[in-house]
């Protein structure tokens, strides 16, 4: 049995999911009866039968259930006009020799008709038996991932960022890297550095004062996005978004100016957050770990008022640890979002609001010798107060509201504000370790709160003539962002006599003054072109960027602010080689405002990027596994260095080209196994000076499989296996001190029965030395030493 959902694959289903699939086809049709759907406009060509299905089912909601083996080899014909979803399958099954049917319990179905030639898309196999199909083929995760997902295993079927038209990814022209619930939830993951292991070319550097930065493409400072809207780089809200909330995270790669104007070349990444649903479910999640680790979260969703428009959200999430394997004390997280979305045929119209309070623990790190090398295990204390810490408070009000006049026409507003208030409190190292064995830490106490406003305004207009079919978006982009800093005037130095005997250092506990005020305000404006044209799918953009920034330093003269413009172009162009395979070609164009300046007081200028980018996009074993490959080269320009000279100032420099291949796999390869997996090659070099050591790993891969076991006798069990792997890198730009290659291991065992699910959970099995990406010797932050997890769910 086959069932097809609004974005949604076909597949299998394993007998839960089937079971909560059927539920969904019976409440769904109930519903299309009682309040059936206007007529919508539908323009799809003659293809696989099960792939216009697909389609239709994404764009009416109204979910079909049949045998899959009823499809197999069938063509479609085309779908042109305005049609009711019924009336949109019966066309097209005309020619198939299949008749749609409702059956007793109101669900919509298909079965063979006696009359009608059959025109098939390849020569007709012999098909298998329906009994003999296997019961369990998708991940064994919780009814909310899976819905979450899409009902899809691995496989993601779209981006709701890089378009904002949750264009499918097989027709987009550019790579993107989409990490869904299922593969969230089958991995444990609690962290966005632990879902970003799975995307290729994405590299984490986790700092000693604050959440990690992102490294894409050999480019630093990757944004962090919350629902598409953009945040700044130094806002920890969105990182710290609990994986109960996260519906995916997607990495747009390479410069992504449409999206977010003033971001890195190497590329942004997006946290879209799970969203109200009509039909209604409840989750309880609850997880223990080593030292001390506690988790409890709760997720509800479903229809307020009885026709199902009024619809809500309801998540809150709370975990702690006593310790860290470093000896500092553990992590305080809580997170509390409701939401409310109000939705009908013409308006779509979501607020919501997220508090985030957490406080995250000092990182487990080692630290090199001034002589070359550096310490090469676990240390099992920390080097500072085992109170150091990074504190965060971030509230969020966010509202979209998407507006269609008629069926060509709409309007979206999208906005957040969000207030941040941050600490950094703790002492860290600020040289290698001597060759008495002593080290020097900084005491670092500093607080910031940030205030940041985002808009997003935009027309949509859709256009069809013939065979050319477009959608076109007219709109302005803004931001406003301001920040207070307090810092301390004192000067904290604490020596380490032995860095391997335990040093009792003081926590700090500074007054602070009002030190930095500053606030930066973009404004952007952007055409955007999206056309399908028979086999071709074309994607343009143009977008012109306004950028306005000031700060005052207390004791300083006032800056005098900046007003820097530039106008970004992109082109993608994708051409569909057969149902199954389709090839593309992109470039794009990004800014980067220039806030650095010379001693001399000269402000540097904008940093200038270009990406050119070629790969292909294959849909595999009856649209069940999805690969996407691409080659790219991405130049730099105007390129900042520190003036070794005059500390705190900057120098120009030449630029950087990174250079690189990537191939990422997703779905199921086998009846019950599921992948996800990437590579990455990445050549990144300054070209001001060749000679420069790059810090970071040229090779990078993972692979992430889980197995659903068929026995009877073992039905509702699952293994789960990963492969996390980098190449050696250098840590510096001299050649002293050098990562070596490491692989990681990973291995979930699982059990779901009817609404109970159990993930057993260990990272890192084998215990190796584990290390992250450093631009310094005096702090090298680690991977998890073997870390175990049990988590539960229940469903109802």
């Amino acid at each position: 049995m086959r069932v097809i959902s609004k974005s949604c694959r076909m597949f299998r289903p394993t007998a839960i999911a089937l079971a909560i699939a059927a539920a969904q086809c019976l409440l769904a049709n109930a519903a299309y009866a009682q309040n059936p759907q206007p007529p919508q406009e539908y323009h799809l060509q003659r293809a696989p039968l099960d792939q216009t299905l697909l389609l239709i089912a994404k764009k009416s909601g109204v979910l079909i259930s049949y045998d899959p083996t009823l499809v197999n080899s069938l063509q479609s014909s085309p779908v042109n006009g305005k049609f009711s979803p019924v009336g949109a399958i019966e066309q097209a099954l005309q020619g198939t020799g299949l008749e749609l049917v409702t059956t007793a319990g109101g669900q919509l179905t298909l079965r063979r008709s006696s009359q009608a030639k059959v025109k098939s898309a390849k020569p007709t196999k012999k098909p298998a038996s329906s009994a003999a199909l296997p019961e369990a083929e998708l991940p064994l995760i919780s009814v909310a991932a899976q819905r979450d997902s899409g009902g899809t295993g691995f496989v993601a079927d779209s981006s709701s960022t890089f378009t904002r038209t949750d264009t499918p990814l097989s027709e987009t022209p550019k790579s993107v890297s989409v990490i869904n619930a299922a593969v969230i939830q089958s991995q444990s993951d609690t962290s966005l550095s632990e879902i970003l292991r799975n995307a290729s070319g994405v590299v984490t550097r986790p700092g000693p004062y604050g959440v990690p930065s992102y490294n894409v493409r050999g480019y630093a400072g990757a944004p962090v996005m919350s629902n598409g809207l953009s945040t700044q780089s130094i806002d920890a809200g969105p990182t710290l978004t609990p994986s109960i909330a996260i519906a995916s995270v997607e990495v747009v790669k390479g410069p992504s100016a449409i999206l977010a104007g003033d971001a890195p070349p190497g590329g942004v990444i997006n946290i879209v957050k799970k969203m109200p649903q009509a039909k209604p479910f409840h989750e309880i999640q609850a997880g223990v770990g080593m030292y001390g680790y506690q988790q409890l979260a709760f997720d509800s969703t479903g229809a307020i008022t009885q026709d199902k428009k009024l619809r809500y959200r309801f998540i809150v999430s709370g975990d702690k640890a006593g310790q860290t394997a470093m000896g500092y004390d553990g992590r305080r997280d809580f997170y509390f979002a409701p939401t409310l979305q109000w939705k009908d045929s013409s308006t779509d119209f979501t607020i919501g609001y997220s508090r985030t309070v957490a406080r995250q623990p000092f990182p487990q790190y080692t630290v090199g010798f001034a002589k070359g090398g550096f310490i090469p295990g676990y240390l099992g204390y920390p080097l500072g107060s085992k109170e150091d810490a990074f504190p965060v408070k971030t509230d969020e009000v966010e509202a979209k509201l998407e507006q269609k006049f008629g069926q060509y026409v709409a309007f979206v507003s999208h906005a957040a504000y969000s207030r941040s208030d941050q600490l950094q409190d703790g002492w860290a190292s600020v040289t290698p370790i001597s060759n008495s064995n002593s080290l020097t830490l900084l005491g670092f106490y500093s607080r910031s709160i940030y205030y940041n406003l985002s808009m997003q305004n935009y027309l949509r207009v859709k256009t069809s003539v013939g065979r050319f079919k477009s959608t076109t978006l007219v709109g302005m982009d803004y931001s406003r962002y301001r920040y207070t800093q307090f810092d301390t005037n004192d000067f904290n130095i604490f020596t380490i006599p032995n860095v391997f005997v335990p040093a009792e250092v003081p926590p700090l506990n500074d007054s602070l003054y009002n030190d930095i005020r500053g606030e930066t305000t973009n404004v952007g404006l952007y055409l955007q072109e999206q056309a399908n044209y028979g086999r071709f799918h074309i994607l343009g953009s143009l977008r012109q960027d306004n950028n306005l920034t000031d700060a005052l330093v207390t004791g300083m003269p006032p800056y005098p602010g900046s007003h820097q413009r530039a106008v970004s172009p992109s082109l993608g162009v994708m051409y569909q080689l057969t149902s199954d395979v389709a090839a593309y070609v992109s470039y794009n164009g990004g800014f980067v405002p220039g806030t650095a300046t010379t001693f001399t007081g000269a402000l540097l200028p904008p940093q200038r990027s270009k990406q050119v980018e070629a790969g292909f996009k294959f849909n595999l074993l009856n649209d069940r596994l999805f690969v996407t490959t691409s080659v790219y080269r991405i130049g730099y320009s105007n390129q900042n260095v520190s003036d070794p000279v005059h500390r705190g100032f900057s120098l120009p420099a030449g630029g950087a080209v990174s250079r690189g291949a990537e191939i990422e796999v997703q779905g199921q390869v086998l009846p019950g196994l599921n992948v996800t997996a990437q590579y990455a090659y990445n050549n990144y070099r300054q070209d001001y000076n060749p000679a420069l050591k790059v810090n970071l790993p040229r090779n990078t891969a993972s692979m992430w499989a889980t197995y659903n076991f068929q026995s009877p006798n073992l039905r509702g069990f699952g293994v789960g296996l990963g492969l996390f792997f980098a190449s050696d890198q250098s840590v510096g730009n001299q050649g002293l001190y050098n990562l070596p290659s490491q692989l990681e291991t990973d291995v979930g065992l699982f059990y779901r029965k009817k609404k109970y699910g159990l993930n057993l959970s260990v990272k890192n099995i084998f215990n190796r030395n584990l290390y992250y990406s450093s631009v310094n010797s005096t702090f090298i932050p680690m991977g998890p030493s073997r870390t175990v997890m049990l988590t539960g769910t229940y469903d109802f």
